[in-house]
Parts: structure tokens; sequence; C-alpha cells
């Protein structure tokens, strides 16, 4: 027997809006479960709503074919919001200070994420059915979301956009990318996750030493941050 979504409708037949984000989150739930159990080519859509407990239409609705949804795995598993630890913006007053506390705070919870086993799991999922989607930017996504998350602390209102950007890829190609580099290639994630602090001292290190944290800093300044 078909499993049925059922869902709470309002007066105009469709559901609730708080009962629509419950289903995605258990199809991308489902999903996330299956491709990493299954893998790519072993995954359907209607195991998927299967595993959900919700309708075929509820997957057809929301994604188009089984590489929309797997996009949305990735994109669901590296979109987490950009905050900053309190703390790391207290007791200070040097604004290129606080930028070094916000990089390290971020810099931290960042590379735990990267280094987690489901994203390692499913990065090598992209990696493998990387001909299926080569040119579609899958594979930068996760690169993509990295970058926005030091940007959005390093200077959320600063008028130099590129400046900020520059600051931002530079340093997730110091940190980020050797460590899951290391982790692809079979490295043991404690023994890397032990690594980031250090990781992290070096990359605003060098930072500091060409003179990208105080062009940013400026930006910061002359934005009113």
């Amino acid at each position: 027997m078909e499993t049925r979504d059922v869902t709470t409708r309002g007066r105009g037949g469709r559901p609730a809006a708080g009962r629509e984000h419950e289903v995605t989150q258990r199809l991308l739930a489902a999903a996330t479960r299956l491709f990493l159990d299954k893998g790519y080519e072993g995954t359907t859509c209607d195991q998927v709503a299967l595993d959900a407990r919700a309708g075929k239409a509820s997957i057809y609705t929301r994604y188009a074919n089984k590489e929309a949804l797997f996009a949305a795995v990735i994109e669901n598993l590296v979109s987490r919001p950009a905050l900053v630890d309190p703390s790391a913006a207290a007791g200070d007053d040097n604004t290129q200070a606080r930028l070094r506390q916000r990089l390290a705070a971020t810099g931290q919870r960042m590379l735990g994420d990267a280094l987690a086993p489901d994203t390692l799991a499913l990065l090598r999922l992209v990696l493998a059915q990387h001909p299926r989607f080569a040119g579609k930017g899958m594979d930068r996504l996760f690169w993509k979301e990295c970058v926005r998350r030091i940007a959005a602390v390093l200077a959320p209102a600063a008028s130099d956009a590129a400046a900020v950007l520059a600051a931002a890829e530079r340093f997730v190609e110091l940190t980020v990318a050797p460590l899951l580099l290391r982790a692809l290639m079979g490295e043991e994630s404690a023994t890397l996750l032990a690594r980031c602090a250090a990781q992290i001292d070096d990359a605003i290190a060098v930072l500091e030493a060409d003179g990208t944290l105080a062009r940013v800093s400026q930006a910061s300044t002359q934005a009113g941050c």
C-alpha cells in the first residue's frame, strides 16, 4: 500500500506552512540516510518517499528528479547559519582583533562540520558521481557555503565586498581545503580535528602577514562596523 502524506490543510486546501517544512525535512532526512546507505545509483525517489512516510507527490512537487533531490541533500547539509560566537566579539575594542576572534570561532565550527562523517560520506558521493554532475556546480556547493560563512562573519556590512570575499576565499583555501583533502584520502577525522586550531592559527597569521586582515578591518571601519 502506498504511504500517504497526511497534512493539515487550511481553507485554501494547501498544507499548512509548518507542515510543509516538516515534510520537507523528513524527505531530506530520509534521502540523506538512503544515499549514505545505498549510494546514488541504489537510491530511488520512491524509496525516499516511503522511508519518509510521505506520498510520491511530496517528492515530485519539490524536486524534479533524483538529481535535484541529491542537490537538495547537499545544500541542506552545508547550509548552516554563519553565526558569530558571542565571546568572539567581546572584550576587545580593536577591530582587527575582533576579526581574528571571529575567524577562530567560526573556522573551528566550520572545520568540525566539514570533517563530520556524514559530510565526508556525501562529498565522496559527489566526487564519485562527478561525470554525471560535471558543469552543474554541485561539486562547488560545499566550497561556496564555506566562503559564505566566513565572509558573513568577517564584515557583513563592509563597503569593500571584494576585499571581504577575497579574504574569505583565502581563509577557506588555507584551512578547509588541506584538511578536507587529507580526510577524503583516508586520514582519520579525529587526527585532523585535533589539528584544526593550529591550522586556523596558521591561516590567520598568513592573512595578517600579507595585509588581508588589515584591508578587511579598514573596510569594516569605513562601513561603520
